[in-house]
């Protein structure tokens, strides 16, 4: 009975010791010891005694059981990804002997908190420069360090509403995109600055199918001018629903609209411009290269996502978003259609994805400073430009995890004018072409 009762308090004691006092562990070893020397323990009781201890407390540590934690830490999330790219680009009057080729890497690092049970704030930094549209760092100048700049820095609010009203976020400061978006108008990189709202409906049933409506809003800085009371903003209201369409499948539809206005940006001489890919048509003259059309758009977009096709288990996906900008008189139009198969986001070792969609963008349908920065437009002359409009072409590639959470991939871009002015083409009667090649982490 003293043995067992022995052992019963010691187990107890060693159990407290890797779960709250890992300090006391060098004390407990030595009162085992004695135990053992004084025959109530015999030297191999001793030690399943102690391995049991350290294989508990190591679980309770890896579950965020352990009370060892400050109390802060269990509070916080650490998150990011590393990525390292070949990028080959060539065409457009650049010639064979001019295709370009290099090594870029894209590192991002965030810490979000709990600051309550309904309030959050958060922190990402990003490699880069000061370009919105891209947090990639080419690899060159004899090795040199490079910059790490706060990207996001915002306080996230989750109010706990009444049960059957839905669910509801308000965002303040520089965040993640939160609208429903693509490419076509959004580049992925970009992280808005202002405030938004988002609302999502509790679940009903729509003609037998369950249903959520959502509901997004926001009023985004472009610009502040201390000597103008004009400041650019951008507008946004969008609704839609999201529908569980075919539930042998896991099927979902997404459908929704959105509405953006940009105040203040037509012929606005104090607005910088700044990451304006030169496409959009300008005033010139005295009003030099400011915006010479308003952006009024509306957005219409939709996706569909499966993971089943009948009694295969094989994922796939259509989507498509259209845009008209009732700000400018001709050129307003952009759309883009594409699809996939395969898992929609590789994660888990073994996960693929093949996909491809087409793009057109007419000059003046959306600001040249937002869509993707790797989708080219083009000038009327026909040059090439980065993230601009008045262009059209094809996007595809394929995704392969090979790893838990580390995925190659390959990504191919051809790309054209929708229309060239002859009067002032240069050598510019070829395709422009871009090649990525991935290797992508996430921790």
């Amino acid at each position: 009975m003293k043995k067992k009762l022995a052992i019963m308090m010691l187990t107890v004691i060693l159990l407290l010791d890797f779960c709250a006092a890992r300090g006391w562990a060098g004390e407990l070893d030595i009162l085992v010891n004695k135990l053992v020397e004084k025959g109530i323990l015999t030297p191999y009781e001793g030690q399943i005694l102690k391995a049991e201890a350290k294989e508990e407390a190591a679980k309770e540590l890896a579950e965020a059981k352990a009370v060892t934690a400050p109390e802060w830490t269990q509070r916080i999330k650490v998150k990011g990804d590393v990525r390292f790219r070949t990028q080959t680009d060539w065409g457009k009057g650049m010639g064979p002997a001019h295709q370009r080729i290099r090594e870029r890497v894209r590192a991002r690092l965030g810490v979000e908190g709990k600051v309550n049970d309904e309030v959050s704030a958060g922190i990402l930094a990003a490699t880069g420069n000061d370009d919105p549209r891209s947090t990639n760092q080419t690899l060159d100048d004899d090795f040199e360090t490079y910059d790490f700049r706060l990207d996001q820095y915002y306080i996230h609010w989750m109010p706990e509403l009444a049960e059957g009203i839905g669910k509801g976020d308000l965002w303040l400061g520089k965040f993640a995109n939160p609208l429903v978006k693509s490419e076509l108008l959004w580049d992925g990189d970009i992280c808005p600055g202002g405030v938004a709202v988002q609302y999502m409906s509790p679940n009903f049933d729509l003609a037998a199918v369950p249903t959520n409506l959502y509901g997004n809003a926001a009023m985004f800085w472009l610009d502040e001018i201390g000597t103008s009371e004009r400041d650019p903003l951008m507008w946004v209201f969008q609704s839609g629903l999201k529908m569980d369409i075919i539930k042998g499948w896991d099927s979902t539809l997404g459908f929704g609209t959105a509405y953006y206005a940009l105040a203040n940006v037509n012929g606005n001489q104090s607005y910088g411009y700044n990451y304006s890919a030169g496409t959009n048509t300008v005033w010139g003259g005295a009003l030099g290269n400011t915006y010479r059309y308003d952006f009024h758009m509306l957005d219409v977009i939709f996706n569909y996502d499966s993971k089943k096709f009948f009694d295969f288990e094989l994922g796939h996906g259509l989507y498509g978003d259209f845009i008209w900008n009732a700000g400018a008189p001709k050129n307003d139009f952009a759309w883009q259609l594409g699809g996939y198969i395969g898992t929609k986001k590789p994660k888990n070792p073994g996960d693929w994805k093949i996909w491809g969609e087409y793009r057109y963008i007419q000059r003046d349908s959306v600001p040249d400073s937002l869509p993707d920065s790797d989708f080219y437009g083009f000038t009327p002359q026909g040059a090439p430009r980065a993230g601009g409009t008045g262009g059209q072409g094809i996007n595809c590639g394929v995704d392969l995890a090979v790893f838990k959470n580390t995925v190659l991939s390959a990504e191919y871009y051809w790309m054209t004018p929708i229309s060239v002015d002859t009067s002032l083409a240069g050598n510019y009667d070829e395709p422009y072409q871009l090649l990525q090649l991935d290797v992508k982490t996430k921790f």
